[in-house]
């Protein structure tokens, strides 16, 4: 029977720091010359648990997860569901089923990882209990941002609340996306120029701050498209007298028909906070300017980027 090095954790985003922990379990599984497994869970203990599940807010859908932690190498991916019951259990008992069902040899974990019911748990307690079922147990360092600080999901969380997305994705490592599918809309944009996408998400995933942002765009997943455009994330109009947020995004130099197509977008600046207008051709002005001033952002993020790659090359 083949036995992994594992790491357990829910890794919402999948960020630049479970990127770390998952790096080194790869770099420990080749040392060991074991495969290694990531055991995470689905759905968030605190909606389960109601510990101000209305507020809590997701980087990522349990598919985008998977798929963030597949794409990293990584040989198995476990879903545990999580349930009262399971969120009851002992560090002890937790351990013991993950070598019983699972075929974990061995454990690489967070500074701050904690498991068991209470999080009782914490690394001192993981390696007794892997110490005394002969089990590999190490632990990885936090990592830390630029200014001395350590990347986490709720802070992530915070950047993308405050609009602040680009330190959001310096944190996550990639650009923070959501999807959903294109529906019709009141299609007062295409009356002045700007025609947009109205997007209903796919999920309860969160939402940034009310804004204008720079945005790239991918529609059914279409990676060989290179869209660019102005995304709109707030209320109609104060006349909906609605509590629902709206998304829509103009896509530049883009004049298809894509109703009912999926599309993702990705939040790469926060260009304005959202504003009244006394007429429409207040509106077109400001958003001509908007547009203006976004592709100018998303053409020097370009060629920095391309910079980049060839100064590696």
């Amino acid at each position: 029977m083949v036995k992994y090095i594992a790491t357990t954790g829910f890794f919402d985003g999948v960020h630049k720091g479970h990127v770390a922990v998952l790096n080194r379990l790869k770099e420990t599984g080749l040392r060991l010359k074991t495969p290694v497994c990531a055991v995470t869970f689905w759905p968030h203990p605190r909606i389960v648990l109601n510990s101000e599940a209305d507020k809590l807010k997701l980087l990522s859908t349990v598919e985008e997860k998977k798929q963030r932690i597949e794409a990293l190498g990584i040989d198995r991916v476990t879903v545990i569901p999580f349930t009262r019951e399971f969120a009851n259990i002992s560090p002890q008992q937790f351990i013991t089923e993950l070598v019983e069902k699972y075929d974990i040899a061995g454990l690489c974990v967070g500074y701050d990882h904690h498991i068991g019911k209470d999080r009782t748990g914490g690394f001192d307690a993981i390696k007794k209990i892997c110490e005394g079922l002969g089990l590999f147990c190490e632990q990885v360092p936090p990592l830390m941002t630029g200014d001395n600080r350590i990347i986490s999901s709720q802070k992530i969380r915070e950047r993308l609340t405050e609009g602040n997305v680009e330190e959001a994705n310096s944190m996550l490592g990639y650009s923070y996306t959501l999807s959903g599918t294109v529906v019709h809309g009141k299609q007062i944009g295409r009356t002045i120029g700007f025609p947009t996408a109205n997007i209903e998400l796919k999920s309860s995933k969160l939402i940034p701050c009310d804004g204008v942002y720079a945005a790239g765009i991918r529609i059914d997943s279409d990676s060989r498209q290179d869209l660019k455009g102005m995304l709109y994330v707030g209320r109609k109009s104060d006349a909906d007298n609605s509590p629902k947020t709206f998304i829509e995004v103009n896509i530049f130099d883009f004049d298809r028909d894509i109703y009912n197509r999926e599309i993702s977008v990705s939040f790469e600046h926060f260009v304005r906070k959202n504003m009244k207008f006394n007429d429409v051709d207040e509106m077109k002005a400001q958003l001509t300017e908007d547009r203006l001033a976004i592709q100018k952002i998303l053409n020097t993020n370009l060629c920095l980027s391309i910079q980049s790659v060839l100064s590696v090359c």
